[in-house]
């Protein structure tokens, strides 16, 4: 089985706020990217042919997976393979709308004797072996099987979660967008496993294709001629599409059961980019509760219920409250903040005090000084 990784399941919404960066290079829980669970969940499955389709600013991707080596995926056969949205005769950057990553995947894929595609969502993170769906898979004859999870959907993940019906028989007899307030729904996880003449026939006419329209709109307008069996996926997972899911998300995972669910899920670990850096320091006067704090940095002050990405730096008297701190955020003598994201490089000042909400988090950019 071959796997298909949309690095950019939703191109109009950042997960994390930025702009600089594909969504699946988004952080999570301190030192992990969301493209890490995805293909960790493929290689603990023995999948290790891995196609990447990107879509726009995904040079970070690039550079975080590099030949794959800690997903041992650095092979003479198989490997990663990454799909840009570019000519592949002369490299010249052009709009999705005049050249298809996914094309150039379905070419890829004409060319593999394998006849089996997975095609996952890399916004959406769990820890699974992909083995048992594709045994369920063959065995039930059906033309493609959904994985799908039930849960109850926060108020940020309703407008890109797409939500099954499913009949007796286990079948998929309709497919549309979570309903609102609902206690729990039959959530889409974003994977699919089908043989890959379907996945050609269905995106035949496809340039670039996000998961919202591969599953709202052709595989909707598949449902009367393909067989679409369910199987559906019982361990913790999270919908990164949004500020709001990128916040929510992350200090959910300062929860030891989810954290396990996620992390140690039936002994499976999750892989990401290793780096050769100094364990983090803790002054005397710092004070740590119930939160991650990543290799490199250095804390000083008080942290309360945050992730802290590598190589921040807190300095005495600053107070952190329900924070995502990323990677080289200095925070300044004396400053305060709660319910705040900052992205790479930003400098909080002395004595600044910053403050947003549970539902909505304060995104601070890139290299700003506050």
């Amino acid at each position: 089985m071959v796997g298909l990784c949309l690095s950019d399941p939703h191109p109009d919404r950042a997960g994390d706020g930025s702009t600089i960066r594909t969504l699946s290079a988004a952080r999570f829980a301190g030192r992990y990217r969301l493209v890490d669970f995805m293909l960790s969940n493929m290689v603990n499955s023995k999948i290790f042919t891995i196609g990447m389709i990107l879509n726009s600013h995904y040079q970070s991707l690039i550079s975080h997976i590099g030949m794959g080596k800690d997903w041992d995926l650095a092979r003479k056969s198989g490997g990663v393979y990454f799909f840009p949205p570019y000519y592949a005769d002369d490299r010249r950057s052009v709009n999705s709308e005049l050249d298809g990553p996914l094309q150039r995947a379905a070419e890829y894929l004409n060319e593999l004797k394998t006849e089996y595609v997975l095609l996952a969502d890399s916004s959406i993170i769990y820890n699974m072996n992909y083995r048992k769906a594709f045994e369920a898979h063959k065995k039930s004859g059906a033309d493609i099987t959904a994985i799908y999870t039930k849960k109850k959907i926060t108020t940020g993940e309703r407008e890109n979660t797409v939500a099954f019906t499913i009949d007796e028989n286990n079948k998929v007899t309709g497919i549309g967008l979570s309903t609102p307030n609902a206690e729990s729904v039959n959530a889409s996880l974003g994977a699919y496993i089908m043989h890959k003449r379907h996945f050609i026939q269905l995106t035949a006419a496809e340039k670039n294709c996000g998961m919202l329209r591969f599953s709202r709109v052709l595989l909707t307008d598949a449902l009367s001629r393909l067989s679409i069996e369910a199987y559906e996926f019982k361990g913790y997972s999270a919908h990164i599409c949004s500020v709001e899911t990128f916040f929510h998300y992350n200090l959910d995972i300062l929860d030891i059961n989810n954290r396990n669910s996620l992390f140690d899920f039936e002994n499976r670990q999750i892989f990401t980019n290793r780096r050769d850096s100094l364990p983090a320091k803790y002054g005397k006067q710092a004070d740590i509760k119930n939160s991650v704090i990543s290799d490199g940095c250095q804390i000083d002050g008080t942290v309360i219920n945050s992730v802290i990405c590598r190589n921040v730096k807190i300095a005495p008297g600053a107070v952190i409250k329900n924070c995502v701190l990323q990677d080289d955020t200095v925070v300044e003598k004396n400053a305060s903040m709660d319910c705040i994201i900052t992205d790479n490089s930003v400098i909080i000042s002395e004595g600044r005090t910053m403050m947003g909400y549970r539902t909505y988090p304060v995104y601070i950019e890139r290299g700003r000084v506050i």
